[in-house]
């Protein structure tokens, strides 16, 4: 991959980062999936091999850009993930509620 090849890609890569994290801010969580997808092979290509000096400072600013809106990303997985959770345990709950009261109420 040539230098400009690499600062495209870096860009490319915080791009993605800023959708997933839109994404994530409006509860879209499938999106988020599918771009973190296409954000770990980018990164995978970008990184294969050592990045030119004259892309490097690109690329630098690049990753410390991602790297400062994967903290936000993080925590609205976590608070989805945690809201989920409970929706299921609310779920069992009321399935657990109503089978008592079939057995009971005959």
């Amino acid at each position: 991959m040539s230098a400009d090849e690499k600062k495209q890609s870096a860009r490319r890569l915080l791009g993605l980062s800023e959708q997933m994290l839109r994404a994530a801010r409006q509860g879209e969580w499938a999106s988020v999936a599918e771009l973190e997808a296409q954000r770990r092979d980018l990164s995978q290509q970008l990184f294969a091999d050592p990045v030119p000096a004259e892309a490097a400072d690109v690329v630098n600013h690049c990753v410390r850009e991602l790297l400062a809106l994967d903290p936000e990303l993080i925590q609205l997985a976590e608070a989805a993930r945690d809201e989920a959770g409970e929706a299921v345990r609310r779920t069992q709950t009321g399935k657990t509620a109503l089978s008592a009261y079939r057995r009971y109420s005959r």
